[in-house]
């Protein structure tokens, strides 16, 4: 199966040194959403956009060979991570190293493979994960966290399972799958009342 996959990665609120997240999307052939993703990459000391830009297109990889993919056709808005696998620039960083042989052994397992360079505008869903997942996993690494209508939804979910005397955990876990499960634009209705 040939799949699309877009991956974005963010450095918040600094980079570097901020906390590093990621988000990724996929689709078959046909242009349906296969899955998507977001995640935590790295934070604090050696933590920068680049870091987890390069862990988005990891996850994203070992994603897409779980679904079935054999062709996949890579898209992302990081011209370093993306002139850096092609081969056209060169990498002076231990950790990006590190992380492109992560990527380019997962790549191997992929019966054909192309990536290319697309606008912020193009990848905006991948973007907004990598958003999202700031925003959900900032007060856990101390980054503050913004005060937007997802803050307002991670608290109304922590109430939530308070009343219902769940652990945090549980509570991250059920966020987690409305975040999956619903589009941004359900949930900010959701939240927003």
């Amino acid at each position: 199966m040939r799949c699309a996959v877009y991956f974005d990665g963010a450095c918040e609120p600094v980079n570097p040194g901020g906390l590093g997240t990621y988000g990724y999307v996929i689709y078959d052939e046909g242009g349906r959403r296969l899955d998507r993703g977001y995640g935590v990459a790295c934070h604090g000391d050696g933590c920068t956009n680049n870091v987890a830009e390069y862990v988005a297109l990891r996850e994203a990889l070992r994603r897409a060979k779980e679904l079935g993919c054999d062709e996949v056709e890579i898209r992302g808005d990081s011209q370093l991570v993306v002139r850096q696998i092609k081969g056209e620039w060169a990498v002076n960083s231990l950790k990006l190293m590190e992380l492109k042989d992560e990527v380019e052994a997962l790549l191997a397992g992929f019966a054909r493979w192309s990536v290319e360079w697309v606008p912020r505008e193009a990848n905006k869903e991948a973007d907004g994960l990598s958003q999202i997942a700031y925003e959900v996993y900032a007060a856990q690494y101390g980054y503050g966290g913004g005060d937007g209508w997802i803050q307002t939804l991670i608290g109304e979910v922590r109430r939530a399972a308070e009343a219902e005397g769940l652990r945090p955990e549980e509570a991250a876990r059920i966020l987690a799958a409305l975040l999956k499960k619903y589009r941004l634009g359900e949930l900010r209705e959701l939240a927003e009342g």
